[in-house]
């Protein structure tokens, strides 16, 4: 037996082996049958062109030597296709694994976010348990009043931040819940002192909004009100007081509205209330149209889309 059949003999061997471990490693791994069909034929290719040297050099018979250019031809294609495919394998594992590393960031990003919220509203909700404390120990009417002017105003702060850290979507807020809790607040602190005046509430179902906007429009609908209950209505007269807000074409419209004693706008612009709504209206870029016929009304509109989004 002459060297060069030797070597085929060896070559042919280490060919199969190869070939067997492929077939096993192939049957444990199902996710390498692409990769593994062209292996296979990378290793099954060379024995064909073994057998033929064999075949050539130690028995002289040259008929397979005949397909041996086209099998050599055949794995040079079958190597480039595979390497093409395992190129292609390691960029999809590459793109996977950013983007798994994406999706923990943004995880990340948006459990601290909450964590903030939730903080804020902690922090917020423990200044007006101060306030509260505060307020109790006063015996200034006048003072104990803009306390509780203060103290609302924080709630309503507050309230938009409770609202975020419970909503799976740190972009837009809920407006139906905002609106809910923020009233149900200004019933607990007016409605024990005015039992005889009703709040009616309009939210349409479904109204979202932007962060950067949510604290704005909470504030307003918490001064609006606020100044109903403190002003709209003489000591044990009975009254209503209407708040509704809904989308318009492509407008959010908030109207506040009482059918109590009404007011004298124009004596009221030194006011902080009224001062505050028109600079947060402002803020929101919407308008501000008031109505002083059988009682007062506030209709304020701005725009669904924010013309300055939040840019995260």
């Amino acid at each position: 037996m002459n060297l060069i059949v030797l070597l085929n003999v060896l070559s042919l061997f280490f060919c199969l082996v190869a070939f067997c471990f492929i077939i096993v490693y192939f049957m444990k791994r199902p996710s390498f049958r692409g990769e593994g069909t062209f292996l296979i034929l990378l290793a099954l290719i060379p024995c064909y062109v073994n057998i033929s040297n064999i075949f050539e050099h130690g028995l002289l018979i040259d008929y397979f030597d005949e397909y041996e250019g086209f099998f050599k031809d055949l794995y040079a294609m079958i190597l480039l296709i595979f390497l093409y495919i395992s190129s292609i394998k390691k960029e999809q594992k590459t793109r996977l694994a950013h983007e798994h590393q994406i999706k923990s960031d943004l995880k990340l990003k948006s459990k601290l976010l909450t964590e903030i919220h939730h903080r804020v509203n902690n922090n917020l909700q423990i200044i007006s348990g101060l306030m509260s404390l505060q307020i109790e120990s006063e015996k200034d009417a006048k003072l104990t009043s803009s306390l509780n002017l203060i103290q609302n105003r924080i709630q309503a702060i507050a309230s938009v931040h409770k609202i975020i850290y419970g909503s799976p979507n740190l972009l837009y807020v809920n407006l139906n819940q905002i609106f809910t809790l923020i009233l149900s607040n200004l019933k607990i602190t007016y409605l024990k002192e005015n039992v005889d005046i009703e709040l009616r509430e309009l939210v349409e179902e479904g109204l979202e909004m932007d962060l950067d906007r949510a604290i704005p429009i909470g504030l307003i609908l918490n001064e609006l009100v606020s100044n109903c209950f403190r002003h709209a209505f003489k000591i044990e007269h009975k009254g209503i007081i209407e708040v509704s807000l809904g989308k318009l074409e492509e407008e959010f419209v908030l109207v506040v509205s009482d059918n109590g004693i009404g007011m004298d706008v124009d004596s009221e612009e030194k006011g902080i209330g009224l001062m505050l709504v028109r600079n947060l209206v402002k803020q929101l870029q919407g308008t501000i149209l008031i109505g002083t016929q059988k009682g007062l009304t506030f209709e304020i509109r701005f725009p669904i889309k924010n013309m300055n989004p939040l840019k995260i």
